[in-house]
């Protein structure tokens, strides 16, 4: 979910800055703050519902495997936008950009 926010986020960028391309850097920090946020209070909300139960890991570990699988989600998508959306391949990039350098 944390990747589709990131998404929503970025397309709705791109496409509202295609005829503003001046806009984009001052609108971005908009985009990450949202994107941020969105998935901020999703991931509480599922912690919460899913509760104490072995199925997610706990502690540091639970950041750890959000950040592997959210990296192998946005590679992925960088191969699919490769392949068929070239004009798309910022968002996949600034989502990988983010995660490596410690965001989301």
């Amino acid at each position: 979910m944390s990747r589709s926010f990131s998404y929503a986020a970025y397309a709705a960028l791109l496409s509202f800055t295609a005829n503003a391309p001046d806009s984009f850097a001052a609108l971005e920090p908009w985009a990450d703050a949202w994107q941020y946020w969105i998935s901020d209070a999703f991931l509480k909300g599922y912690r919460q519902t899913i509760g104490d139960t072995a199925l997610v890991p706990r502690g540091d570990a639970f950041a750890s495997f959000l950040g592997a699988f959210a990296l192998e989600k946005a590679m992925y998508e960088l191969g699919y936008e490769l392949d068929n959306r070239p004009d798309w391949v910022r968002i996949p990039m600034a989502g990988i950009m983010k995660i490596v350098s410690g965001g989301r």
